[in-house]
């Protein structure tokens, strides 16, 4: 409010594991970033799974953050992301600048989509949060995720300018260990494919603005 050189890999034409799975429940909006990855079953938060990745980038921090706060354009280049849309915006900041409060993602892979929202925490220059839970949607019972909160945040590189280390944070629990259990083989690679995408949309938009 997940970054890379190789675009990430489409997903096969044929149906996925994950979308034969979700075809036992009907799941029409949940959290932010709708992407494989789980734990077992359970609701205690010790089961919660967590992934990282970091990027350093040759571009000043103050870009990059307007890059990852800009949710409209994630359909350009997250991962799976067909649509992206603020709904809620945050009351004008002291320099009179509104951020994302709320957000909709529609997502899809193989033959399973879905319309994802989350709240969103924007600290400027720092840091972005989506966060979502479960037990905050009326359509609980039919959700992906029992809890994901995805943090994206910078931090400068003093020794050397312009450069700034981005960090992808990725925290979930599935409501259902089927899900859990077919995501498993690509839970891992998550992050890094986000975080790569990102990169690569930072190339893309400020290739220009680098000081060599």
């Amino acid at each position: 409010m997940s970054l890379q050189t190789i675009l990430p890999r489409r997903l096969p034409s044929r149906p996925s594991l994950l979308a034969i799975a979700a075809s036992a429940a009907t799941a029409p909006r949940r959290s932010f970033f709708n992407l494989p990855g789980g734990d077992g079953s359970g609701s205690s938060d010790s089961n919660a799974q967590h992934l990282t990745a970091t990027r350093t980038l040759p571009y000043a921090s103050a870009p990059l953050y307007d890059l990852i706060a800009d949710v409209d354009s994630y359909h350009r280049f997250v991962p799976y992301c067909a649509r992206s849309r603020v709904t809620h915006w945050s009351p004008p900041d002291a320099h009179g600048r509104r951020w994302p409060a709320q957000a909709d993602l529609h997502v899809g892979w193989g033959g399973f989509t879905e319309v994802f929202t989350s709240r969103l925490r924007c600290v400027p220059g720092v840091s972005v949060e989506a966060l979502s839970r479960d037990d905050e949607s009326a359509s609980s019972s039919s959700s992906v995720f029992k809890s994901l909160v995805t943090r994206w945040s910078l931090n400068p590189v003093a020794s050397h300018q312009p450069s700034t280390e981005v960090h992808l944070s990725i925290t979930y629990q599935f409501t259902s260990p089927i899900y859990a259990a077919v995501s498993a083989a690509v839970s891992d690679k998550v992050a890094g494919v986000m975080i790569e995408a990102f990169e690569k949309q930072a190339q893309e938009r400020l290739a220009s603005t680098r000081k060599l």
